[in-house]
């Protein structure tokens, strides 16, 4: 058959390609929330509930129970499979708020705080207070219990912090007993409850003591792991809970866990270590990526309470000695490794947008570059800013990638374009989403990477929604709703 252009322009208008194009920003963002809401809740197992899962079939809206093959990068330990983990969806928290604001409709907070709600009284366990969630567990809908991964005996439990900034205001307003309980149990991590180290393991047990001391606590794994960010998350989270309570104790772990990696810093360059006690590179070494994550919560928890305004000056000195040491002006690129002296420890660059999971890329440097610099102002986070933008905007998007690359890239440009009021920033923003919905809409929800049937919130999922969310309200002239003092991670 002879295709005219009459003919060909009749086939495109009808194409689902163009009919996506139609639909504007917020109806992706509706749908993807309304899908999930209806469709997500846990209906399995003996005990139903309000929490949302994690992975979902979106050939037919299951939510699996097991043999879901992870993406490049993912850890098969590291994920829901048949069942939901709160941290993976901080970013929804924001969405589902924000909808409710703009539509006048309740049921999206309505469905968030029963979330919340069901979250914390079944996966919060009795005696050390520790929330199922984080890297390694998560509530398993058909056990009726935490799990991590797919072990049935639960042996370990391994209660991890994850990237995202813990969403301790949100669940305060949900049920404050339980998140003073939830944030009290992190000293867990600690090996003991009276430290005066404030050394501790990245990991403690969710569950059970299996070392009784006279202290009352105990260190759930012998040995180090007392890699950087944590550091950060666990001040974050003492500042928030003092800055409720006023408990002198709390202002006490706030400063052992803030102060912790200043005392292993190189004085000459303010360089610190990555890892205390791990004499591998990795931990000797000051890498960029937990360098900046250290400084971001340390800015962050300065805000918690005015007692603390003292880590802004440590956030802002750990940010611009590793963005000093770290930058290579003939190459045009960041390290990801430098020694603590200012010598480069390792002649790679980091990557400028990782597209599988899990290895930190320019991407996470330059929003934390923006935050700093909406919140201090001063020009050299802006110059950071450009530096990564320069290199993400001569990035060709590849074929392909997993969800969460795309969504951190649409993050960050949105990020950049509103730190160096760029249009042609906005102009790729908007690029980007739509990469996003044309490659990785199903027509109910947005999946986790091109040809695959999965939706699964680890990886970004619901992070690239509210990247779409922030275009509707810039496209709406709503940029203080859009900004990403509001959106940040």
């Amino acid at each position: 058959m002879k295709i005219t252009p009459t003919l060909f322009l009749l086939s495109f208008l009808f194409s689902p390609l163009c009919r996506a194009q139609k639909k504007d920003y917020l109806y992706y963002v509706k749908t993807h929330c309304d899908q999930l809401i209806d469709r997500g809740k846990d209906q399995y197992g003996r005990q139903k509930s309000n929490m949302l899962a994690s992975v979902i079939d979106t050939r037919d809206m299951s939510i699996p129970k097991e043999n879901v093959t992870p993406t490049e990068g993912t850890r098969p330990s590291d994920r829901a499979v048949g069942g939901s983990n709160f941290y993976h969806d901080v970013e929804l928290v924001k969405v589902l708020k924000e909808l409710t604001a703009l539509t006048g409709n309740q049921r999206y907070t309505t469905a968030l705080n029963q979330y919340a709600r069901d979250f914390m009284t079944y996966s919060q366990n009795p005696l050390t207070g520790l929330l199922g969630w984080g890297e390694h567990i998560y509530y398993n809908f058909y056990a009726d219990t935490v799990m991590e991964g797919s072990d049935p005996l639960g042996k370990y439990k391994s209660h991890e912090f994850i990237e995202s900034t813990p969403p301790w205001a949100f669940l305060w307003e949900i049920d404050s007993a339980a998140t003073r309980k939830a944030i009290a149990g992190v000293r867990y991590h600690f090996r003991s409850g009276v430290t005066q180290s404030f050394l501790y393991n990245r990991h403690a047990r969710w569950h059970k003591a299996d070392k009784p001391e006279y202290r009352g606590l105990e260190q759930y794994q012998d040995g180090g792991q007392a890699w950087i960010k944590h550091s950060g998350l666990q001040c974050y989270s003492f500042t928030f809970l003092y800055g409720k309570t006023g408990n002198p104790e709390w202002k006490r772990w706030s400063e052992g866990t803030g102060n912790l990696f200043w005392k292993f810093r190189n004085p000459e360059t303010n360089l610190t270590i990555s890892c205390v006690d791990d004499p591998r590179p990795s931990g000797v070494n000051a890498s960029l990526p937990g360098a900046s994550l250290l400084a971001y919560y340390l800015l962050k928890s300065s805000q918690n309470h005015p007692d603390f305004a003292h880590f802004r000056e440590k956030a802002e000195t750990f940010l611009k000695a590793i963005e000093k040491y770290s930058w290579d002006e003939q190459r045009k690129g960041y390290y990801s490794e430098v020694a603590l002296d200012g010598k480069v420890a390792d002649p790679t660059l980091i990557q400028v947008i990782n597209t599988g999971y899990g290895a930190a890329d320019i991407l996470l440097v330059g929003r934390v570059a923006a935050y700093f610099y909406k919140v201090t102002g001063d020009p050299v986070y802006r110059n950071m800013v450009r530096k990564a933008a320069t290199l993400v905007a001569a990035q060709a998007w590849p074929d392909t990638f997993v969800m969460n690359s795309l969504a951190n890239a649409l993050q960050f440009t949105l990020d950049a374009a509103e730190v160096l009021n760029d249009k042609q920033l906005v102009q790729h923003a908007h690029k980007l989403g739509n990469i996003g919905i044309q490659k990785l809409w199903s027509g109910k929800l947005f999946v986790r990477q091109p040809q695959d049937p999965y939706y699964e919130s680890k990886l970004g999922a619901n992070e690239f929604v509210s990247g779409l969310l922030r275009l509707h309200l810039l496209e709406n002239n709503q940029p203080a709703r859009a900004s990403l003092l509001n959106w940040a991670f």
